[in-house]
């Protein structure tokens, strides 16, 4: 009886862990689940400070968290699967571009042009 429970609660772990397992590791560039977690908290940091220093309008700040929200979303909802390679490409390359937008409106330094 003992031997049954042992086995089974062995093989309880396994099926957990399986799953666990197959999730995404890396592609070489360093990236994995948790470090994607990690550049979307520090991306909205960046934003965040940026609005404080004054370097971007209220405008821009809203704007740039709201594509960093809809790139979590997306994260979430690969993640629920497990994260493959191109998946983590994709939200690196988006990643990428708003930080790319984040340098060019703080080089703006806060002036919505638009309407100015």
């Amino acid at each position: 009886m003992r031997n049954i429970l042992i086995s089974a609660i062995l093989l309880g772990s396994v099926a957990i862990a399986a799953p666990a397992a197959a999730q995404y590791r890396g592609n070489g560039n360093g990236y994995n689940a948790v470090n994607i977690q990690r550049e979307l908290s520090q991306l909205r940091s960046q934003i965040h400070r940026g609005e404080d220093r004054d370097r971007l309008s209220n405008r821009e700040e809203r704007r740039l968290l709201n594509e960093v929200s809809r790139i979590d979303n997306l994260y979430d909802r690969y993640r629920r699967y497990g994260l493959d390679r191109r998946e983590a490409r994709d939200l690196e390359q988006r990643i990428q571009i708003v930080r790319q937008q984040l340098r060019n409106e703080r080089r703006n330094g806060g002036n919505d042009r638009r309407g100015w």
